[in-house]
């Protein structure tokens, strides 16, 4: 069916804050660890905090006098607990790992702890009352008696890195183990909806451009706009008649659909994820369908006429942004439908993990290759339709069913 592809996948869960918060975060600077070592584009210190305020949670650096120009207010051992809810969450500064650790860790119940891929403890859950309502301190005595979490190096699918950077910076050793690790944390930051290509391509593409840009100050969004940019460039490629200039230009919006990739891997590495770059990543990715089937409208013009190309660019048009109104909404609900045993829900969950990729541009590649960039363009049209009124359906009816999940 053409026309699924139509809306991307969002490229990371994105954090939306809570009033209050769902807890306290004892951020630890381990003796020996200095706390602007930089990783993945940030000191150590820096990034825990933010990686504290991202998963919803209250940061404090504990013994904040001993971390000079720690953030913040600090806290020392056997001081009582700030107030912020009884979850409380300990974390060395010296952890490589990203926001959804965090979050998954507050999810979760009762209490554990998380050992890094050295065996040590990385991340403790507790609560306050557990503590006595003081500041413990280290987390091995926070741990004490708890179930861990996992095994050392992974929580579930996600990495949980030792960084061990406290040696001297001019140590070259220092820069090899920081890339490693940085190299590690990247090859575990898939999207559950990537698709075929995404997995056999784009991935392997885009990882090590991603490490390439983490030492610098590069923002998700700015990868976003550059790829918005590069894709409108590719869209007039391929508006072009012959084959020559249209293959390049699906060459361009392959490229984008590495971008695509590059930005959400940035913004979880970096800890960046923003309600902003969540709108800003759906309207690009809208945009850029939009103007590469427009170039194809235009490429097919001299073929169909003006009034068939008409007719079809706006039938994609209303297509693609009933299928965004949609799969945004079905997104939305999902923690009502997904992981029923209803067919309907299954089958829902089926076209969005699988028609909201970025196969298409592979796709358009194809079909420029093959000039057949006109019968992709009907198809197109025609497909949209479809989806969006098959996926709205199946969306109200596992909404209507009783006892939905």
């Amino acid at each position: 069916m053409l026309g699924g592809p139509l809306v991307r996948p969002r490229r990371h869960p994105v954090h939306r804050r809570r009033m209050p918060p769902a807890g306290i975060a004892l951020l630890y600077i381990p003796p020996g660890v200095d706390p602007a070592a930089i990783f993945a584009g940030r000191s150590l210190l820096d990034r825990a905090w933010a990686l504290a305020v991202a998963a919803d949670l209250e940061p404090a650096v504990v013994d904040a006098a001993a971390s000079g120009d720690a953030p913040g207010l600090g806290c020392r051992p056997g001081e009582p607990l700030k107030r912020g809810g009884d979850t409380v969450v300990l974390l060395r500064c010296d952890v490589g790992c990203v926001a959804g650790v965090l979050r998954d860790l507050v999810a979760g119940a009762g209490s554990a702890a998380v050992r890094d891929d050295a065996e040590r403890i990385a991340l403790v859950r507790t609560a306050a009352h557990a503590l006595g309502g003081r500041v413990p301190g280290d987390l091995e005595s926070a741990a004490r008696g708890l179930p861990l979490a996992g095994r050392p190096g992974w929580l579930g699918a996600r990495r949980v890195l030792g960084l061990d950077l406290a040696a001297s910076r001019a140590d070259p050793s220092v820069a090899s183990r920081r890339a490693r690790a940085e190299r590690e944390l990247i090859a575990t930051l898939d999207n559950p909806r990537d698709g075929l290509f995404d997995r056999v391509l784009n991935r392997h593409l885009s990882r090590p451009l991603s490490r390439m840009l983490l030492p610098f100050a590069v923002t998700p969004n700015q990868i976003t706009i550059g790829g918005l940019l590069l894709s409108l460039a590719g869209a007039a490629c391929i508006a072009l008649p012959g084959i020559a200039w249209p293959v390049l230009g699906a060459l361009l919006l392959q490229l984008t659909a590495v971008l695509d990739c590059v930005d959400g891997e940035v913004a979880r590495a970096k800890v960046l994820e923003t309600e902003w770059g969540e709108w800003l990543d759906v309207t690009s990715d809208t945009l850029i369908h939009v103007a590469t089937f427009l170039g194809i409208a235009v490429h097919a013009w001299p073929e169909l006429g003006l009034a068939t190309v008409w007719a079809l660019g706006a039938l994609f048009t209303v297509g693609g942004l009933a299928s965004f109104v949609v799969v945004t909404r079905a997104e939305k609900t999902e923690e009502l439908w997904k992981g029923s045993d209803d067919w309907r829900a299954r089958l829902l969950a089926l076209l969005l993990a699988t028609l909201t990729t970025r196969d298409l541009s592979v796709l358009v590649l194809v079909a420029a290759a093959a000039d057949l960039l006109t019968p992709l363009l009907v198809g197109a049209a025609i497909g949209a339709q479809l989806f969006w009124s098959g996926t709205l359906a199946l969306h109200a009816s596992v909404m209507r069913r009783p006892g939905r999940a």
